[in-house]
């Protein structure tokens, strides 16, 4: 195979015949390497091939004409539109309606991430959401071993691959808390600690590494969450509140009753 975009035109028996081995052996390999088959590795290796060939036109583009705010503004734009495309819809709602419900949300980050989750805690403390973020690793790794069934944890990350923030959420997680990861890879280690996934598409060479573009996405797809959250709890059914039992003194109640 002389490129990725001749891979995607083959299937599992063709691979298998220039590669010398099975299709079999061929479909072992995508699971070993993460995905649930060779369908699934296509369709990332296509999503990925997609978003390098746009961000290498805009950058390409920018760089003739070399007008620095509108570079930014499209690459923002474009972080936006893709992972509004990318987004799952009805796992939107299902991660909304597990915050609804939850009595507790924890919101970690890694680096310049652990900042966007302080300001989605305090969007969701504004909407009235019991939340807890902290930027420092060891205080979110404490605060995940006093999760419950009852809460829901979200990472968030670019990479997805910091050690610290993974022990984190796999900790929350084996407390029974609902977890969820927020990042640009699917392969990576939060993704793999996560029970539900929301994939961001960013540009990788738009800006050479400029974060603001995957920071923006993150922004909204928390702000998405809250909202969403928001309108789904109002429809919830009241809590009904706990009756208090009144524990009497059985030897003053008996002599009452002589």
């Amino acid at each position: 195979m002389s490129s990725p975009a001749e891979f995607l035109e083959l299937d599992a028996r063709e691979i298998g015949y220039q590669c010398g081995t099975s299709e079999a052996t061929v479909v072992r390999f995508c699971q070993r390497t993460g995905y649930h088959g060779l369908s699934e590795m296509k369709n990332v290796l296509a999503r990925e091939l997609a978003a390098n060939l746009i961000s290498s036109r805009v950058t390409g583009r920018f760089d003739r004409e070399n007008p620095v705010l509108e570079r930014v503004f499209a690459s923002w734009a474009e972080a936006l539109s893709d992972t509004l495309a990318g987004m799952n819809r009805a796992k939107i709602d299902s991660i909304a309606t597990a915050i609804a419900r939850s009595e507790r949300l924890y919101l970690f980050g890694a680096g310049g991430s652990a900042h966007i989750a302080q300001i989605a805690a305090l969007n969701f403390l504004g909407l009235g959401f019991q939340t807890v973020s902290f930027v420092d690793p060891i205080q979110q790794h404490a605060a995940a071993k006093l999760a419950t069934a009852r809460d829901v944890a979200v990472a968030v990350t670019y990479s997805g691959n910091q050690a610290d923030l993974a022990e984190t959420l796999q900790t929350a997680r084996r407390r029974k808390a609902f977890c969820v990861a927020i990042t640009s890879f699917q392969q990576s280690l939060i993704a793999k600690s996560a029970h539900e996934l929301l994939l961001m598409f960013i540009p990788s060479e738009t800006l050479r590494g400029q974060a603001g573009a995957h920071r923006v996405a993150q922004i909204a797809v928390l702000d998405s969450l809250a909202v969403r959250a928001a309108e789904l709890r109002t429809a919830l059914p009241a809590k009904k509140p706990r009756l208090k039992m009144k524990v009497t003194n059985t030897k003053v109640l008996m002599k009452g009753l002589r």
